[in-house]
């Protein structure tokens, strides 16, 4: 019997960490697919396994940020770590109320698919989800034109930029968490909660609906009602040179 303990001990040590999960609290959210947990004392950067989404940077990519922020900041996850990367983060499996984190943010349209590094069986139920996402106009892909990340980083080292999108309502997962008896809050509120922070659709003067949508210049514009609506409520708009409070005075504000 004793040897048989042994041997299990032995075996059991021998195996990989990545054939274990272990709990983390989550301490930082560095952007959509990138989070900082703390484990036994002990800060560890960890990548979302599987999927890709806009770099902090990028056109959409505070949203990403934000929405993983919303799913698990200041929460208690499970990891189980399936590889290190050449950045020597840990790249995992994060899970949150039972959860995966990665399939949450491509339910939501904030991630691509990685199947350059996804691997796994279930990662082709993933794409359905991205394909779902895209044909509901979800997140990101209620924009006709966006980038994938790998097209934006290889942008980026040719010296190409791409301006930021304004941030845009999002929807919860497939399976929504309910409050526990506790009254801590669960998933699905803090999915709420995030909503809630956007701004929605609002009308110009002439009662038309717009909404900032990360257009910012006068040739994206369709009429002067809607530059007007733009330069008062959308940031980083660029079409009052003079500054003189009225916009696009050569195309639509004459």
């Amino acid at each position: 019997m004793r040897c048989f303990r042994l041997t299990f001990l032995f075996l059991l040590l021998a195996l990989p960490s990545t054939c274990f999960s272990w709990p983390a609290k989550v301490v930082a959210v560095t952007d959509g697919d990138t989070i900082i947990v703390l484990h036994n004392g002990r800060h560890k950067e960890i990548r979302l396994y599987g999927i890709d989404c806009p770099e902090k940077e990028q056109r959409y990519g505070r949203q990403a940020r934000a929405l993983t922020a919303a799913l698990v900041a200041g929460r208690n996850v499970d990891i189980k770590q399936k590889d290190t990367d050449q950045y020597k983060r840990i790249v995992g499996l994060v899970k949150v109320d039972g959860q995966n984190l990665s399939e949450l943010i491509v339910q939501n349209g904030y991630a691509w698919v990685y199947t350059k590094h996804c691997k796994e069986k279930f990662c082709s139920d993933w794409k359905k989800s991205e394909r779902v996402a895209r044909r509901q106009k979800k997140g990101m892909w209620s924009d006709s034109v966006v980038v994938p990340p790998w097209e934006w980083r290889a942008a980026q080292r040719e010296g190409r930029q791409e301006q930021e999108a304004a941030p845009v309502i999002i929807i919860g997962g497939n399976k929504p968490v309910s409050a526990g008896s506790s009254g801590k809050p669960t998933l699905i509120d803090a999915v709420i909660s995030f909503c809630q922070g956007n701004k929605s659709v609002s009308a110009g003067s002439s009662g038309k609906q717009y909404r900032c949508d990360g257009r910012t210049y006068c040739s994206q514009m369709t009429s002067c009602d809607e530059a007007k609506f733009f330069l008062k409520n959308c940031p980083g708009t660029k079409m009052d040179g003079d500054n003189d409070g009225v916009p696009c005075e050569r195309q639509w504000c004459r």
